[in-house]
């Protein structure tokens, strides 16, 4: 007879600081967690000292329930990450601008110089919350904007905040050859200032219309949308002749479901209510560089 063979689990967790007592005291609950389940560790690796590591482990019954496990650590600032093992290896990285690489909401700022931050401010909330359609969201935000000078947006590029651990993420990920790219609902040139600050390889967003030195109100082509955005992961899966599972995509909001749902493995950074109820794997408590090692990368 033949045993079905066995899937090998991974389970990544990263502490905000590294911290000795943080990190034994973790280490001892995911094995009591493990061994309550009666789950045999087959690996324990360290990616850096005291504050993070993956734990290898078979699960034919798929007993092991992250959202449990979670429960246990309620005074420790952590993130977790659970794969197959088999398909951890990345090709690709697909993520969202705004609130995620960036703390900025970009349209916000933007409409701030127009005196109308509030206006916009609130319709983006609906947008991310999935309580307004991102494309009809968008379209009342640029519709407020008529009128101002493009000259904002070199004001706009000025406030720009990155996450913590943007430029280690994307520095790591060029060292080891995986290919990035932007897929943002923001607009042309801040994306393109922020793909090229961080050396992102592909960026996809939107246009805004302009006649003269002002905008008039509307966009140009199409709208990345929560749809555009799906479209684009199996667009690239297409042209680097690579499957679903090769491919790493985070974001935080709404109109990021489509996407996340469509790679190997989605991560929530930091995201709206709506995302993290659907996404296990979350970025909550650390920076940016826990990607890195979810992706098995020491860094």
């Amino acid at each position: 007879c033949y045993l079905m063979s066995e899937k090998t689990f991974v389970l990544t967790f990263v502490l905000k600081e590294a911290d000795k007592n943080n990190y034994q005291k973790t280490t001892e609950i995911i094995k009591s967690f493990l061994l309550s389940l009666d789950l045999k560790i087959k690996k324990l690796s360290v990616l850096k000292k005291n504050k993070a590591s993956d734990f290898y482990f078979n699960d034919k019954l798929s007993n092991f329930k992250l959202k449990n496990l979670k429960k246990r650590f309620n005074k420790i600032a952590i993130d977790f990450c659970l794969q197959d093992s088999v398909s951890r290896k990345k090709r690709v990285l697909i993520t969202d601008m705004d609130g995620t690489i960036i703390e900025n909401e970009t349209l916000n700022d933007i409409a701030k110089f127009l005196g109308k931050g509030e206006q916009v401010k609130k319709i983006t909330d609906l947008g991310l919350k999935g309580r307004l359609d991102f494309s009809t969201s968008l379209e009342n935000r640029v519709h407020l904007l008529k009128g101002l000078r493009l000259s904002s947006l070199e004001e706009a590029k000025r406030i720009i905040s990155f996450m913590k651990g943007a430029k280690k993420l994307f520095q790591e990920l060029k060292k080891n050859k995986i290919h990035t790219i932007l897929v943002s609902g923001g607009f042309k040139p801040i994306t393109s200032y922020v793909r090229d600050y961080l050396n992102i390889d592909q960026e996809y967003s939107n246009t805004f219309g302009v006649i003269g030195d002002q905008f008039n109100g509307k966009t140009v082509g199409p709208i990345v949308n929560a749809n555009y955005k799906e479209k684009i992961v199996k667009k690239i899966s297409k042209e680097l002749n690579i499957n679903k599972e090769q491919i790493i995509g985070m974001g935080d909001a709404a109109n990021d479901m489509n996407m996340l749902l469509s790679v190997g493995l989605p991560i929530a950074f930091k995201a709206q209510d709506i995302v993290k109820a659907n996404f296990e794997n979350q970025i909550n408590n650390t920076d940016l560089t826990s990607l890195l090692y979810f992706m098995g990368i020491k860094n």
